[in-house]
């Protein structure tokens, strides 16, 4: 089975999103997340919680560099983070935060996530990043599910993705 097939297969067994159950495919999922920005001086990995964080680390970790968690709302004291709330693809209300020295105008940043639905998650990721000073060099995420219109705002950020949903609206 080719690889990206065999991740939608894996996606698609585990209601919608890759579980790394298989080391093999999740080594090479994580190696091809890396590779369009080995060479781009990142300085610093973003993942966004809560599956995102399962590639953000390990990517960190492959690259050297510090990593940084965007986590849920309402974990952290207040005090110490910055958050925005939006509301995602189920309809819901949620928010992130991120601490508020993790991020310095030096830093170039690869933000990473599983799956971009309506894209909701990640505009809020950016505009935490960018409120607190970092350039974000890259995303990277392992399937989208963005519309042609959402998808655009993303790609003057250097935006790969391994796999494409195929029910795109």
């Amino acid at each position: 089975m080719k690889f990206k097939e065999e991740i939608k297969k894996n996606m698609k067994e585990n209601s919608g999103y890759l579980i790394p159950l298989n080391k093999e495919l999740y080594q090479k999922v994580i190696s091809e997340m890396i590779k369009p920005f080995k060479n781009k001086g990142i300085n610093k990995v973003i993942a966004i919680d809560m599956k995102g964080l399962m590639y953000g680390s390990p990517i960190a970790y492959e690259l050297k560099l510090p990593f940084v968690p965007i986590i849920k709302g309402g974990k952290v004291n207040k005090r110490v983070v910055i958050g925005k709330t939006f509301t995602d693809y189920s309809k819901k209300k949620k928010s992130l935060e991120i601490g508020k020295g993790t991020v310095t105008k030096k830093d170039k940043i690869l933000l990473v996530d599983d799956v971009f639905e309506t894209g909701a998650a990640g505009k809020v990721a950016v505009g935490l990043i960018e409120k607190l000073g970092g350039k974000i060099k890259g995303i990277s995420i392992v399937q989208t599910k963005l519309k042609p219109e959402d998808e655009a705002f993303f790609r003057k950020y250097d935006f790969h993705y391994i796999t494409k949903s195929d029910n795109i609206k």
